[in-house]
């Protein structure tokens, strides 16, 4: 989770990371970026601003997955229209002299594969196994040298580590920025199937949970389990309505009125979006590692706790990554920091102005997290002007 104060940096973190997915999926076009949630903007304002220099300097973007080293540099490229392509960030030759001259760091082949994880990816050590031979020879520095440049295929190298900028985690990253108007008119729908950024496609989801075979009851019931934690719920359905032409209709039933339904026009905001929430972590088509920027939109103060909850009970059977934005304190609550999995994260910028992320790995002795936020014990809380 993220936090800090308006204009820290924390969306500009979640659009880094969506950045990089476009460079991993080979999709750096503005259709694909925006439907991603990114903001579309001029080349020059999505660089780094701090170097005079900075507009003619490509971006650059690293990312590690279970050792995995995944390596970008995004260029803005000179045509009328402007456009973003990736480059690769180290040369050939760059790349074959770091994979040699380490061997010369350890005489351990394990300890030499960590070393050199980053270079070369653990397919193509396997493929070299006469380097384990070079490395237990008393042969001098520079036979042995030539001896590894002899049996390392440079177009081998130069593939494979081609191959490690495509991570199919990676690349179906989405900024999820859901908003009522959207959630409200079920016939929407996105380029981004199943459902859109801003919650289109929402109904079409409910059905598939209702009659595709992946799914069924099961499911169904799972996700009233959890709208439950609104207290006045009661039951739920999506419908075509044949009185207005099979319109697509949600019909929500209200535990304290027995005799009437409400629907996607008149019941309140933040049925919708944790409808939206939940629909999301339990779909099998939608990314497993996405973001929702500012969860705590239409929630009540004490329902956000219970929302962050069950996001992370959720998230752990169905197996998915959330990197989750807020403004409110009371979202902290539902986080439990002794969790591996959990993480909060307070963004602020230093006195140069570059956006800096503090972990937070210890939780407030005697006080909850919301709290020890409004006392600015954690940070990420702006300045105030008097």
């Amino acid at each position: 989770m993220l936090i800090g104060s308006n204009g820290s940096g924390k969306s500009n973190i979640l659009e880094a990371i969506a950045f990089g997915a476009a460079a991993s999926a080979d999709k750096l076009d503005n259709e694909f970026l925006g439907s991603r949630g990114i903001r579309n903007s001029a080349p020059r304002l999505m660089k780094s601003a701090f170097k005079a220099d900075y507009f003619l300097k490509p971006i650059t973007l690293e990312f590690r997955e279970n050792g995995t080293y995944i390596p970008f540099n995004i260029e803005d490229e000179e045509t009328p229209i402007p456009k973003w392509s990736v480059k690769e960030k180290k040369t050939l030759e760059q790349r074959m002299s770091e994979f040699i001259n380490s061997l010369f760091f350890s005489n351990d082949f394990n300890e030499f594969k960590k070393i050199g994880g980053d270079v070369v990816n653990n397919e193509l050590w396997e493929k070299f196994s006469p380097l384990r031979q070079a490395l237990s020879q008393d042969a001098d520095k520079e036979s042995a040298k030539e001896f590894i440049t002899s049996i390392v295929n440079p177009a081998t190298v130069a593939e494979l580590y081609k191959e490690s900028f495509h991570n199919d985690l990676l690349s179906n990253f989405i900024i999820y920025s859901p908003e009522i108007g959207s959630l409200r008119k079920l016939e929407e729908e996105s380029q981004i199937i199943p459902l859109g950024i801003k919650g289109e496609g929402l109904f079409n989801l409910l059905q598939i949970f209702k009659r595709n075979e992946n799914y069924g009851a099961e499911t169904i019931n799972e996700l009233k389990k959890y709208l439950h934690i609104i207290d006045w719920f009661d039951d739920f359905e999506a419908t075509f309505d044949e009185e207005t032409n099979f319109r697509q209709r949600l019909s929500i039933k209200d535990r304290f009125i027995a005799d009437l339904s409400l629907n996607q026009n008149n019941v309140n905001e933040g049925f919708l979006f944790l409808l939206f929430y939940v629909s999301l972590i339990l779909s099998k088509e939608t990314p497993a590692f996405f973001a929702i920027d500012n969860v705590e939109a239409s929630f009540h103060p004490t329902l956000c706790k219970e929302l962050t909850k069950n996001l992370v009970e959720l998230c752990k059977k169905h197996n998915k990554q959330i990197i989750l934005t807020t403004h409110n304190p009371f979202v902290l609550d539902g986080l439990d920091l002794n969790d591996q999995s959990q993480s909060l994260f307070v963004v602020r910028r230093n006195a140069l102005g570059e956006t800096i992320t503090d972990k937070i790995d210890q939780h407030p002795k005697k006080l909850k997290l919301s709290e020890a936020w409004m006392r600015g014990y954690l940070g990420g809380q702006p300045e105030t002007i008097e």
